[in-house]
This record gives C-alpha cells, structure tokens and sequence, in this order.
C-alpha cells in the first residue's frame, strides 16, 4: 500500500443498530432515494442512487457501457470523462497506484463506496485501489456524485462520492472468460462462474483475475491478482448475501514524480532506483447483506463488514543517522554516525462496522432513518533488514505504533412531493469519530521521544434541496430546476497531525499539537511518554450551494449544473511531498471554489450518439497567510490571498463519439485537462501544462457475425493517446517541477467470451 502504510470501543449509540435487522444500503442522503433494481428469482435489490430526475450534480455509468470500458487499467482510469473527475496513474498506464480528483479534491475529500461500505482509509481517508485489482470486473454499475453529496456509511464526501454496486447475480448457469495483452508488457486475464438460482433460493459467483505490467515509467511494474466471490440466499421476506473479494498486489515505488530536467533526457524518469522498492499488500473484505421486507411500505437493510488489511514497502535509505534507526542500541553504532541502510515499513489493519437503515414510504414521499458504526485498529512498525558494509542480514524494529479508531454516525433523510412536480429534500446527519495514537517503546522511541493523543470530533451536517419538474416543454423537451445546500466537516487524516515533512516513525518528532503533559506510568519520576492535546490543525467546514437545471427529448439530454463552495480551513496541498511521497498539507484559512459543469447526449441516429461532458472551475485563496516561504521553503510571513490552490485542473472537457455499424461498434474520444498550478503562489511557472488527448476503441462481436451460438465471443482493439502526445498528469513544486508523465501511444488488444 502507498506511503502512510495503512477502535476499540463500541458507542452505546451503536447498540439500537445491532439489535435491529436493518439495510444493505445507505441512504444517498442529500437526494431521495432512487432505487436502481434488479430482480432476481422473487427478490428486489436495491442500491441508494440519486434520482435522474432529482439530482442534476451526479453520472451514471451503466453496466453496459462500463463493460465496454473494463480492461487493464484501474476504476479512476475507467471514470475520466466525467465532468469535473481527473485520473493519473504513478506508473503512466494505468496500472498499479491510481487515484482520481473531483473537481480538483483530493482521495481524501471523496468518499468512495462499495455496496455502500467505506472504502476509504480511516485512518489517512485514503482510497487504495490497488489493493482490490481487478474489482471492475465484479462491479454493475457505478455512480459519480458531485460536491457535499450524502450520508452513506458516515463516509464524508467534500469533492464527491464514487458510488459502486457489485454485479448482480445470475438466473442462469454461465460465464465468461477474458484476455488481454498490450505495451509495457501489460496483460490481464479474468475468468468467472455463475452457478444460477439452485432450487429456487441459492445463486453464487465467482471471479479470479491476474495482471501483471512493467509499467510506462521505469521501474513501476505491477503485479496483481484477485479474487471475488458472491452467494446469496432468498427466503422469502427475507434476503441473506454474503460477498467476499480480496487479492495481493506487489508494486514497484513510482509515487514520486521526477524532476523536470529529468524528464527532458528520459521520458520514463523514476527518481527511485533501489531495485527491491517494492510495495506488497493484502487487503481482504468480507460482507453480510441482510435484507427485510416488511410490508409493502416498510423496508430494512443491515450490512456487516470486516476490512483486513496487512502487508510492507520496503526503502533504501541513504546517508541515515544510526540513533534514528537505533542502531547505535541494537549494533553499538555511535548516535551520530551515517549509515546506508534498508528498511521496511509494516502495517496491520482491522475494520469492523456496521451500516443499516429503514426506509418508510408514506403519503407523497418517504422518510429514511440510519446510520453506521465501525470499530479500526491498526498496529504499524518499522524494521531494519540490513546496514550497507556493517550488517548484511538482521531484523531489527526501530518503531512501533497503534491507531485505534471508533467512528458513528446518525441521520434522518426526508423527501415529500408538496405539489405535483415539486420535491422539497431534507437531510440531517450526526456524525462522531475518537482517534487514538500511541507510540510504543521501541528501540529510541522512549521518554520524551515517545508521544501519545487523543482527539475527538463532533458533526452536524444538515442538508436540503428543492427539485421542480416543471410544466413547461420549451422546444418540446422536459424541463426540471433543482437547487441544493448543504454543510459537511472533514477531520485530519493520521498524517496531518505531524510535523510537515515527518510523521511518527521519525525520531525527535513531536505531533503538531498544542499541549503536551509528561506521562510518567512507573512512577520513578521520569516520564514514559508525553500526552498531548488541543491540536494545530483543525478540521475543514465546507458550504456547498448547487444550482441546475435539466432538458430531454427522445434525442437530446443535457444538463447544467453550477456550485460555490466556501471552506473555512480547507485542508490543501503546499506543493511539496514527504521522503515517502505523501503530498505536504495544512489548514488554509477561508477557500472558495466556483464552478460550472455540463453534461450532455444527442442520439445522431439510433446508431451513432455524441457525447460532452465539460466543466470549468475558479479555485482560490480568499484569505491565507503561511509562515514560510512555498517557493524555496524558508521561515516568514507570506500572503498567499487570491492565488489559486494546487492542483486543481482550470478545465475539463470530453467528446465521444460512440457508433455501431453492425457486429462493429467504436468510439473515439477526444480529452482535454486544463492548467494545474504546483504550488499556491500563483506563478505562472509552477504549473501542470494543459493537455489534449484521442483515444479510439474498436469492438467485433465475432457471434453476430457468425449466428446464434451457446458462447459469445468479442474482439477488441484500443489504442490510447492516438496522436502520440507528450503530457504529465500530477506533480508538485520542489526545486523546480516534478512531474508524473503519461504513456505515450500505446495500444490494447484482448478476446472476451461469454457462455
């Protein structure tokens, strides 16, 4: 797993949820419920969606047109083109370490789902992708929500939410098989089986898939297996799933980009040359859906998850002190000798939760009440494997520290259709979340050098909106108006409550907080450990308005949607990284983001459609003052007030063009990025250049071709960056630009059958 290398306790609060069956699936809050369904034998199963109709800010990508996309590369990948989301890989190709924007907010201001279970980290909010490979292949449908989004499983979602469903089980006994080979060594291949609905209440499924890619850039190979099975039983009023997904990826370290002047003597630059910089980790999920129907107006869902999570990443490390590492205690170093060293950094994870809810309908609309509680414990150390020249072989820790986390939440969602056409939306939402660290006393980690905190937060996140589908047809087409606030918080990730540029594993580094009270456990006199509290940074409160509107026919749909979102101490990027790679952050006073998406589909013919999916954003300081200097990283006063914020692309704009002509079918895509700045200084020079680039997909249905057969069998050809474009996707300022570049033209060719 990437860098930050990944509670005990259960709220009285919780209790009322154990003891009552409730859903598989939270409310998508801050809209109504728009329940997606998919019978199966005598069973509905529902997914929280918003409504097509009553929430304009969101995308839907049908299990259609996602399979269409499925191939090598990971899920963000697959969601470039859709208003306002970014997606850049650390290998250039999409392959191994992907992440995505929304609207320029990082991973950790989106909340990402499955079957409406937090994906993200607890602990630095964090989505690691990579730890679940392949898992588009077991994934219906996906949707993308824009902007304060909702209540599901507590998540907080600031830029956004990726919603994801997994696929619906089969009636009838099947399968299919899929191989896929393509540049850098890149190739994929999936086999699944369905065993159908068995006596009439039993259906199950299951997915093995293997990836394995040098990568674009060098040195950023990946290799990536996982597995994905799926059993359900219908009895009656009742429903019982159980799904279970897990797999290992081993990755080569490509998350620090290169430096410019680098790249302009190789493209494919990695600033990491150590040839076992390896990342290997594990990460399996384990789902219990229950659920009731209780009558034709009542419904409850309950969900049980555990998320384990373990594995390492392993560094040279040059030119070290031996007292950091504590080597002066374990090899008789002295303190302040330098030594080249390798070392690993380990981590246990542990996530235990619960999110239901019930839903009632009634008179004109339908009330939902749920909620979610989860229990995280990590244990993270750190181990020398070996000293350059002094010793070659020993397994020596030089940390040791636990997190435990214990997070719920509480909401009430209300939609009513006051007058024919005209829907009021209200949502309110209690969240609580306690952190604890505590470093335990390993090698030098003693005394002074050891730290402990506790922090505790407290949310209320209320939320409304108006959807009018009005009377008017103007040029025959259906109109609609919607209007939309709401108010989110977001607390500190882990490794924003350290130093800048340190976090717990380094020695003489002390938590960024305000009060500090010696611990002293033995009673000798001397302390054990220092406790602090009162934190520097806070946590970040956004105001989001979202404004829209909506007109379809037959052949047209667009809409357009506009939001202004204000931050008090919105948590942002400064433009540089940590030694391990993690973007430096803090609190920037008050923040504003404005913005305009559209959306739109003309169906040309019934065999040709044109697709647009554009957004243009204003991103910027309103008020912030830092204490050193961005540029070169020096102590003083420095107003940064009406610059822009990093790493926020100006613009986004997709076209495609999706055709069928018989047994072929294609598309071509043309996508534009806009200008990102590196840094907040607003310098011109600091930036991510604006890029532009085609792809082109050709599909064959080799069965229509050839008649009605038992086995369905599809061809497929994609060539990416068509017109062989140079162009970097994420970066950060540091003594100059450091950039991630993408792959040049590459190309994708692959067999899939179904039976």
């Amino acid at each position: 797993m990437m860098p930050s290398i990944r509670s005990r306790g259960v709220p009285a609060l919780a209790l009322l949820f154990l003891l009552v069956p409730m859903p598989m699936t939270a409310l998508a809050a801050s809209a109504p419920l728009d329940t997606v369904s998919h019978v199966t034998a005598d069973v509905v199963v529902t997914a929280s969606r918003y409504g097509e109709d009553l929430h304009l800010s969101h995308t839907n990508i049908a299990a259609e047109e996602l399979a269409r996309r499925v191939g090598v590369e990971d899920i963000p990948m697959l969601l470039a083109g859709t208003p306002g989301l970014h997606a850049w890989s650390d290998s250039g190709n999409g392959v191994g370490y992907t992440y995505l924007t929304i609207r320029g907010f990082s991973s950790h201001q989106i909340a990402v789902t499955i079957n409406d279970i937090p994906l993200n980290d607890p602990e630095d909010h964090s989505v690691y992708w990579v730890d679940v490979p392949d898992f588009a292949s077991s994934v219906h449908d996906i949707q993308v929500q824009r902007g304060i989004t909702n209540s599901i499983g507590g998540a907080t979602a600031v830029g956004g939410t990726v919603n994801l469903v997994t696929d619906m089980l089969a009636l009838e006994r099947g399968g299919r098989t899929s191989t896929m080979f393509g540049c850098f060594n890149t190739w994929r291949t999936m086999a699944e089986y369905q065993t159908g609905l068995v006596d009439g209440r039993f259906q199950s499924a299951l997915r093995w898939s293997r990836v394995e890619s040098d990568g674009y850039r060098d040195r950023t190979g990946s290799k990536l297996w996982g597995v994905y099975w799926s059993g359900r039983a219908l009895l009656g009023d009742h429903t019982l799933q159980a799904n279970v997904y897990t797999g290992r990826e081993e990755s080569q370290h490509g998350w620090n980009a290169a430096h410019e002047d680098d790249l302009a003597i190789n493209r494919r630059a990695n600033p990491e040359t150590y040839k076992n910089a390896v990342d290997d980790f594990r990460q399996p999920h384990y789902e219990l859906h229950h659920g009731w129907t209780v009558s034709d107006r009542v419904s409850l869902r309950n969900t049980a998850f555990w998320i384990h999570g373990a594995g390492y990443y392993e560094n040279l490390k040059e030119g070290e002190t031996a007292a950091d590492f504590s080597l002066d205690r374990s090899l008789g170093l002295a303190a302040d000798d330098e030594v080249d060293l390798i070392r690993r950094k380990n981590v246990d994870k542990d996530q235990l939760g619960l999110v239901s809810h019930v839903k009632v309908d009634h008179g004109g609309g339908r009330t939902i009440v749920g909620g979610d509680v989860y229990d995280f414990h990590s244990d993270h150390r750190g181990n020398v494997l070996s000293v350059l020249g002094v010793n070659p072989t020993m397994d020596e820790d030089y940390y040791r520290y636990r997190g435990d986390k214990t997070a719920w939440s509480i909401y009430a969602n209300e939609m009513w259709e006051v007058l024919p056409g005209l829907t009021l939306l209200g949502d309110l939402q209690y969240q609580h979340k306690v952190y604890r660290f505590m470093q335990d006393e390993v090698g030098n980690f003693t005394g002074a050098d050891r730290h402990a905190y506790e922090v505790d937060y407290g949310f209320f996140n209320p939320k409304g909106g108006v959807y009018w589908d009005t009377p008017a047809m103007p040029f025959g087409g259906r109109w609609g108006l919607y209007a939309h606030i709401g108010v989110t918080h977001q607390e500190p990730g882990t490794d924003d409550l350290f130093d800048t540029w340190q976090g717990p594993d380094d020695l003489g580094v002390a938590p960024l907080f305000r009060t500090s009270v010696p611990v002293d456990e033995t009673g000798d006199g001397v302390a054990d450990y220092i406790e602090w509290s009162d934190p520097q940074m806070v946590e970040e409160r956004a105001v989001n308005y979202e404004f829209g509107t909506s007109w379809r026919t037959d052949a047209v749909s667009l809409k357009i949607n506009g939001y202004w979102m204000e931050f008090e101490n919105e948590i942002v990027a400064y433009g540089a990284v940590d030694e391990d790679g993690m973007a430096i952050k803090g609190n920037a006073g008050t923040t504003l983001h404005r913005g305009v998406e559209l959306e739109t589909a003309v169906w040309l013919t019934d065999a040709h459609v044109l697709k647009v999916a554009a957004s243009r954003s204003w991103d910027e300081h309103e008020a912030y003052t830092t204490n050193f200097d961005p540029e070169v990283w020096t102590p003083g006063e420095f107003n940064l007030s009406g610059n822009p914020i990093s790493l926020f692309p100006e613009h986004f704009l997709t076209v495609a063009l999706d055709s069928q002509f018989g047994a072929v079918d294609t598309s071509l895509r043309f996508r534009s990025v806009g200008r990102q700045f590196l840094d907040n200084t607003g310098n011109a020079d600091h930036t991510i250049d604006s890029f532009a680039t085609v792809d082109l997909a050709v599909g064959v249905d080799i069965g229509a071709l050839l008649g009605p057969s038992t086995v369905s069998t599809r061809l497929d050809l994609r060539v990416n960056n068509l017109l062989d474009e140079e162009y970097e996707t994420w970066g950060y300022w540091y003594n100059g630009r450091n950039l991630i570049p993408a792959a040049g033209r590459n190309f994708l060719v692959g067999v899939h059958t179904s039976f």
